[in-house]
This record gives C-alpha cells, sequence and structure tokens, in this order.
C-alpha cells in the first residue's frame, strides 16, 4: 500500500514538473518540519530566549502537532497543485469537447479540431492537447498519442473520454455526436460535484466549528478552572505543611498513586495533585486531539466522497484545535490573576 501511495505521489510531482526530486523533496520536507518544532519547543519549553508562555507538557505537545502540521503541508503541497491542474483540466473538458465537435461538423478533420482545442485559452488542457499534436506530428498513431494524453494527466475522467473516443473511431461511429453527449455528461457529473459540497457546506461548517474552535475554547477553559481551583486548595494545605515538610518536585504518575508521592518528610501534597492536574489536562487534551482527527475525516468523507484526502484536514484542524485550547487557556489563567 506504501509502494502505491510512494508512485502514485511521485506521479503528481511529475505531472507539475516539481523542480525537486521526490525523495530530496521528502528529506527536505522532514528536515524542515523537524527544525521548526525544535525551534518551538526552544521557545515556549526550555524558555531559552526567556519569552515562555507554555508549561513544558503544553510546549511538547505543541510542537508536535506543529511538526506533523509543517510536514504535512509541505507534502501536501505539490498535491494540491496537481488536484488544482488537474480540477482545471477536467472543468475545461466539456468546452473543449463541444468545440471539437462543433469543428467536426463543419468538416474538419480529427487533428485539425484538436489543434484548435490547443490555440484555445483552456489552460493546462491547452498545453496537453499540444503535447498530442507534437506526438503526431513525430509520427505517433493517433490512439498512442490520446493513450499518451491520458496516462500524462490523473484524471478518472479524462481517462474514460478517451476510451470512449477511441472506442468510437474504432467502430466508425459520428465523432461529433459522441463528443456532444461526453461534454454533456462531464458537465452534469461536475454540476452533481457542486451541487453536493454545497448543500453540505453547512454541516461541514458547524461540524468544523464545534469540533476545532468551539469544543477546544471550553476544554481550554475547564483546565484553567480547575487549575485555579487546585491552587487554591494547595495554597492552603502548603501553608501548614511547608513550615514541617520540605516539598520536593512533582513526581509524574499516569495513574498518580498516593504511594509514589511519599517522602522521607511525609507525603508530598503538592506533588500529588500537580500529577492529577496534569493528567487533567492531559486528557482533555487528548480528546481534542481524536475530536480534531474524526472531525477530518468525516470533512473528506462528506466533501470529498473518500477518505484519502483526510491527511490533508487532520494536521490543520489539530494545529487550529491546539491553538484555540491554548489561546482559551492563556485567557481564562489571565483572568484569575495565574
Amino acid at each position: 500500500m506504501l509502494a502505491k501511495a510512494w508512485s502514485i505521489y511521485k506521479e503528481y510531482l511529475r505531472e507539475i514538473r516539481w523542480p525537486f526530486s521526490p525523495i530530496k523533496w521528502l528529506i527536505l520536507s522532514i528536515v524542515v518540519a523537524i527544525g521548526i518544532a525544535l525551534t518551538i519547543w526552544l521557545i515556549l519549553g526550555v524558555d531559552v530566549f526567556k519569552m515562555s508562555l507554555m508549561r513544558p507538557i503544553h510546549a511538547t505537545i505543541f510542537s508536535l502537532i506543529s511538526l506533523v502540521a509543517v510536514l504535512d503541508i509541505f507534502i501536501a503541497y505539490p498535491y494540491l497543485l496537481s488536484s488544482r491542474r488537474i480540477s482545471q483540466i477536467d472543468n475545461n473538458l466539456p468546452d473543449a469537447f463541444k468545440q471539437m465537435a462543433d469543428t467536426l461538423k463543419a468538416g474538419g478533420t480529427f487533428e485539425y479540431a484538436l489543434r484548435t482545442v490547443s490555440t484555445a485559452e483552456y489552460g493546462p488542457l491547452t498545453e496537453e492537447v499540444g503535447l498530442v499534436l507534437r506526438r503526431l506530428e513525430e509520427g505517433e498513431n493517433l490512439q498512442n498519442s490520446l493513450r499518451g494524453f491520458a496516462n500524462n494527466v490523473n484524471s478518472r475522467v479524462l481517462k474514460r473520454a478517451i476510451d470512449i473516443i477511441l472506442d468510437s473511431i474504432a467502430a466508425g461511429a459520428s465523432l461529433a455526436d459522441i463528443l456532444d453527449e461526453i461534454a454533456d455528461d462531464v458537465r452534469a457529473t461536475h454540476r452533481i460535484i457542486q451541487e453536493r459540497k454545497s448543500t453540505t457546506l453547512m454541516q461541514v461548517l458547524f461540524m468544523i466549528a464545534a469540533g476545532v474552535i468551539v469544543s477546544p475554547f471550553i476544554f481550554g477553559l475547564v483546565t484553567a478552572i480547575v487549575e485555579f481551583l487546585m491552587g487554591q486548595t494547595l495554597a492552603i494545605q502548603a501553608y501548614s505543611t511547608t513550615k514541617a515538610n520540605t516539598i520536593v518536585g512533582a513526581q509524574v504518575s499516569w495513574f498518580c498513586m498516593p504511594s509514589s508521592f511519599m517522602t522521607v518528610t511525609g507525603p508530598n501534597v503538592a506533588g500529588y495533585w500537580g500529577c492529577v492536574k496534569d493528567t487533567i489536562a492531559i486528557l482533555l487534551m487528548l480528546y481534542i486531539i481524536l475530536e480534531a482527527i474524526a472531525v477530518g475525516f468525516m470533512t473528506s468523507m462528506i466533501r470529498e466522497g473518500n477518505i484519502s484526502k483526510s491527511f490533508i484536514y487532520i494536521p490543520v484542524f489539530l494545529f487550529i484545535s491546539y491553538t484555540v485550547y491554548y489561546m482559551s487557556y492563556v485567557m481564562v489563567s489571565g483572568f484569575f490573576g495565574r
């Protein structure tokens, strides 16, 4: 499966004539993503520049999310360019086929019809048709030239249209009528896709707003309130215990077992409640991460009709969710004077 995905990705880079080879681009993306994540962690976590606003747990998670988001943006950028190019070709196919059909009905040859399209303004489609004409001028037959056209563009619509055209030529059917019917079918398909996206727009926006913005904001508020209340409790307890006991640093325990916080001077109350506080924050952040992943999958299914494009949505939703969560946490903490 990975080999197939890698071969498809290489085809996307080839279609847009990307200046880097796939391996070099992947290595460059990883290096840049790691560099940005380390910079964020040093600034916000280690406090190298004395401007840290984040606790280590938040800085670490935010750095990891930034790593995934930046890596996804770099890797997906060529794919997005290729997808936009394919979309432009698919959108211009109906008009190009209509123009070719009119030329054939006027008595022109199929090659002349291709030449009229190559001189029109159809964006990337004009360039691809020009390549077909160049193959014909170099002595390639029509079937191989059109096959090369279909293989050079990763478009299912174009491949099916080329297959129908070649079958029509082989059967001696009226190519002008076939091109008219293909143009109508492609235009109807595009209209159905646009109607699906428009009818599901409000549902998708509501899902993104609730799962990526509203929910993280509420969880950031809850985290700040919980930490404030626990801090007030610890302040009262510390007043009566710090005179007799030496409070040691908090020991991190995922389960926060009280026995893990026993010291030679007595129970480490501050360490125990610090562990509880961190555990609550981790669980809330884990829920936010899982929710952003679920929203990414659902958005891809609803908008694109398949789950393959969720890798574009998920990292972006993760970054937005955690940013909203931490901004809410900082604002409410500032309100409490912490």
